[in-house]
């Protein structure tokens, strides 16, 4: 006779916000730390039974609650929109990256980073400085992501895997790797109050007749080998941390080892 498996034992029990905010004190986030976060809204699934946007405006809390008043949350906002001729409204044109940062993006005294194409969602004390970095190119040495460099950010992976890090770009602009070539966007972007004008970014974008798409694996694997990543369970979700400059530095080498080791084509069967 076939053993019917009781349905509630299966059942996992719901995780408590506070439990997020214990797993990334445990990682080594600090009151005051600066982290650039890439969520998945399967750890607000985790939550009791609530709303959808109670459970992500939790989820988001407790982060906070991690980095204190002192830190500062930053999350992608990115719209692809800009590259199809279409005006990016700062305060308007949606994330679509995911519910967690386009929750985020809407919350009472968030900014958000004026880069028409790879924007960021921002609250905390170094939001403002983030948010004033003049708009012109998206992964270059003047970007977001190299102040996020110079500040040594944690980058955080909530739920998902590196492959979110869209920081590997910046690596790859800055090394010069031959599957990435320039290209300038221009369009109309609208300011918080109100105003037009038109601008220029410069995207690195990749080439498209090569196996370019980011595989992030082995850059997954080295981190944790060299001890530079830090990964805790929460339910049934992974978090995982590492700061800024070791993810630059390990990318670097693998980079010099084989231009080729952070995208698919160098995957080999």
């Amino acid at each position: 006779m076939k053993q019917v498996r009781d349905a509630t034992s299966v059942i996992p029990a719901p995780i408590a916000p506070s439990a997020v905010t214990d797993a990334l004190l445990s990682i080594g986030i600090n009151p005051g730390s600066v982290v650039l976060v890439h969520s998945d809204a399967i750890v607000a699934a985790q939550f009791p039974a609530m709303r959808n946007e109670q459970r992500l405006d939790l989820l988001i809390e407790a982060i906070e609650a991690a980095i204190g008043r002192e830190g500062t949350l930053v999350m992608p906002a990115f719209s692809y929109s800009f590259t199809k001729g279409e005006p990016f409204d700062i305060c308007n044109t949606p994330s679509v990256v995911g519910m967690v940062s386009e929750r985020f993006r809407t919350r009472p005294g968030v900014r958000r980073t004026p880069d028409p194409i790879f924007s960021f969602a921002c609250r905390g004390r170094r939001a403002q400085e983030l948010c004033e970095i003049p708009v012109k190119e998206c992964f270059g040495a003047e970007s977001v992501f190299a102040a996020l460099h110079r500040l040594n950010a944690y980058i955080i992976c909530l739920g998902c895997s590196l492959s979110r890090a869209t920081f590997v770009h910046y690596v790859e602009t800055a090394h010069g790797v031959d599957y990435r070539s320039q290209k300038v966007f221009s369009g109309i972007v609208i300011s918080p109050n109100g105003q037009t004008a038109e601008y220029s970014v410069v995207y690195n974008v990749r080439d498209l007749t090569r196996r370019s798409d980011a595989d992030l694996r082995r850059l997954q694997k080295r981190l944790a080998d060299e001890g530079k990543s830090r990964t805790t369970e929460v339910g049934r979700s992974r978090i995982m941390a590492v700061t800024a400059q070791d993810f630059f530095d390990t990318a670097w080498k693998m980079l010099d080892e084989d231009p080729v080791s952070l995208i698919a084509e160098g995957v080999h069967s």
